[in-house]
């Protein structure tokens, strides 16, 4: 178990929110937006097994963690029992799977690779013909980087929306002032990257003292983690906006490497 899984798991619990020992304070509001009053409490980051040891420290952040009632809503059945919605069983089920079996959807899909582009900044070597971010990857081998990267969610409850709705603006609101900071405090980000429109206006808010909204994208700031100086990326949902993503993933990229120059 890697040093972060450790402070993860030591902040989890400290907060009452770990998925073996769920009491969080805010639960009964949180339980009223979930369907048919069906709530899965906490699913734990993932964290990467080598995450910080050899690149930069990425975080990518996005809205809801996935469906965790066995109802087919989640392909896998995963993050169904508090076991399997801790981080090491999370990270390892990421980081075990095998792309060329199993393709990731959309979201997942461009995840990776937009890391595996970043990371090969700093001498990360993928497989021959490796997708990238600004080519189609239809038929192209997807990098699994899992083992590089973490991946926070802001809601730190699935409501079990069908058809992976977003949660109430009012879930989002209520995990991002109780939680989110604090989280990214202990897993030390380097490079930030936050995936949608509800995402980068609650970390606008938060960071900058306003929304960060469609139309200023692509974007990029620099801010303080306790005093710790990182890069921010705030960027389109992968879901249905590939297109937008690969157009302006050329700015993204340049800001990442003057930024690496600093």
């Amino acid at each position: 178990m890697s040093k972060y899984h450790d402070l993860l798991i030591e902040y989890y619990l400290e907060n009452q929110i770990h998925p073996e020992h769920f009491n969080c304070p805010y639960q009964v509001n949180c339980r009223k937006y979930a369907y048919q009053g069906k709530m899965t409490e906490t699913k734990m980051s993932m964290v990467g097994s080598s995450y910080g040891e050899k690149y930069p420290k990425i975080v990518v952040l996005s809205l809801d963690p996935p469906s965790g009632v066995e109802i087919g809503l989640n392909k896998r059945g995963e993050f169904n029992t508090p076991h399997q919605r801790m981080v090491e069983f999370v990270s390892s089920l990421h980081e075990k799977d095998n792309y060329s079996v199993d393709r990731p959807n959309p979201h997942w899909a461009m995840t990776q690779i937009i890391v595996k582009d970043l990371l090969e900044l700093w001498g990360f070597t993928a497989q021959p013909n490796a997708a990238i971010v600004t080519e189609s990857y239809s038929n192209r081998p997807i990098e699994n980087v899992s083992s590089y990267f973490a991946h926070v969610n802001m809601a730190k409850c699935s409501m079990n929306n069908p058809g992976q709705r977003q949660a109430a603006r009012v879930v989002h609101s209520t995990c991002s002032k109780a939680y989110l900071l604090e989280e990214l405090i202990v897993l030390e980000p380097d490079i930030l990257i936050t995936q949608g429109a509800t995402t980068n206006k609650i970390l606008g808010q938060m960071f900058v003292g306003r929304e960060i909204l469609v139309r200023d994208l692509p974007n990029n700031e620099e801010i303080s983690l306790k005093n710790k100086q990182v890069l921010w990326l705030p960027m389109r949902h992968p879901t249905q906006q590939l297109n937008a993503i690969r157009a302006l993933w050329p700015d993204y990229l340049c800001s990442v490497k003057v930024w690496a120059k600093k």
